[in-house]
């Protein structure tokens, strides 16, 4: 146990750390009232060729951003921070979703508890045997074990009827659909022995895209089911999550994110990459003057074009899904870019792929991220909000009520043990 300043005595802090392409970010906050109170929260660049597609590749130089952010983040607390949420990039997680339909022997009977968990250890087998036929057929002989990390339910229905709670409910089939996140279990050791460097003891690790889908969910449940597609563009990645009814359809990732705009930036505008970086950020945050924005606007807007045709690909892989979300959320650095906005408004992208109407892009704003208190020195900014994501995985976000997800989350554990 780990324990804060002498005016804080009470409060026991967490880190979590942010892992990303061009930063490791470092949020020190502690839990009170379900909400997540930030004390500080820092960065540390990377190093060049440091991590590749998301993972890391050089874990001394990794070491050394994460030990520079947490030394920055935790240089006015008078304890060390030593219990850490590892986040981890969207290239690096196999998923899948699993839907099993169990036809019931007594449909005239209400169901019960011992049913449902039957139900849900079988699909939680059959969803790892199926990632492990599909990383077999794409790998040969020399697939990646595999690991979970995380599971969340997506639709529950009796005899076609979605329900909530299927415990007292008759009816035949009962159908569950559940989503799971699975790591190599060959990165979950380089994440060890990061750890293991740091001093730190890992209370999870976390698919960052997963931090998405807790962005606007409130500690009263008002914004539980919330629906649409989130799109963290990071440094080296984009990150794609599709929720609906509040569950996870799934996780998509391709290597293109906010570090080319600012490499095409400084190709066209010469310089340094840190000034074509502070011009694209004073840009999306309307801070330059119109007259010079010509060139920096036909730049961005080219590779936001190609970015476009990534998200298009990215979607396509939700081929099981009839429908996809309308509204779609961006969140990350680059977010505020303008020319995202407006290729996403363009109808020609969207026209192979199941929307049921035109999709409309809307930039999250910090103040919109629920159950989040800053109390650290620093302003939070849009690249933050990825990391608020997965600082509020911390908190209590399932109702007691919710007897599926619980029944899930205990036989997860019961099968790690």
């Amino acid at each position: 146990m780990f324990w804060g300043r002498k005016k804080q005595a009470d409060h026991e802090y967490i880190l979590v750390l942010d892992i990303g392409t061009s930063f490791v970010k470092a949020v020190v906050c502690f839990i009170e009232d379900n909400q997540a109170h930030i004390v500080s929260h820092r960065r540390c660049k990377q190093t060049a060729n440091s991590m590749r597609g998301g993972m890391i590749v050089n874990l001394p130089e990794v070491v050394k951003a994460c030990r520079t952010a947490i030394d920055l983040a935790t240089q006015d607390l008078d304890t060390e921070v030593t219990s850490a949420v590892l986040g981890i990039n969207g290239q690096l997680i196999e998923s899948v979703t699993t839907t099993v339909h169990y036809d019931r022997a007594h449909s005239n009977h209400p169901l019960e508890h011992s049913e449902l968990k039957n139900i849900i250890y079988k699909i939680q087998q059959r969803s790892s045997e199926k990632l492990r036929s599909s990383l077999s057929e794409k790998f040969l002989e020399d697939h990646p074990d595999i690991e979970l990390i995380h599971a969340s339910v997506v639709d529950v229905q009796m005899d076609g009827y979605v329900v909530e709670n299927p415990i007292g409910f008759q009816g035949k089939r009962l159908s569950l659909t559940i989503f799971n996140a699975y790591v190599p279990t060959v990165y979950m050791g380089i994440l060890q022995n990061l750890a293991q460097e740091l001093n730190l003891n890992i209370l999870a690790v976390a698919a960052q895209p997963y931090g998405l889908s807790k962005l606007f969910v409130n500690n009263d449940l008002r914004s539980d089911n919330p629906e649409g597609i989130f799109i963290d563009i990071g440094g080296g990645t984009t990150d794609l999550v599709v929720l609906k009814n509040g569950g996870m359809e799934g996780i998509q990732s391709f290597a293109l994110g906010g570090d080319a705009f600012t490499r095409n930036l400084k190709k066209v505008l010469g310089g340094s990459l840190e000034k074509a970086e502070k011009i694209k950020i004073d840009y999306a945050n309307d801070l330059l003057d119109k007259r010079s924005t010509k060139k920096i606007s036909e730049s961005l807007m080219a590779d936001a074009r190609i970015w476009l045709s990534g998200v298009e690909i990215a979607l396509k892989e939700f081929h099981e899904l009839k429908i996809l979300p309308s509204k779609i959320y961006l969140t990350g650095g680059s977010a505020p870019l303008p020319e995202l906005r407006r290729v996403l408004l363009t109808k020609d992208w969207s026209k192979q792929l199941p929307f049921s109407k035109k999709p409309y892009p809307y930039v999250i704003k910090v103040d919109e991220v629920s159950e989040i208190v800053n109390e650290s020195k620093t302003e939070l900014c849009p690249s933050d909000i990825p990391s608020l994501g997965l600082t509020k995985l911390n908190l209590n976000l399932t109702s007691e009520d919710d007897v599926v997800t619980n029944t899930l989350q205990n036989i997860i554990k019961s099968m790690q043990e």
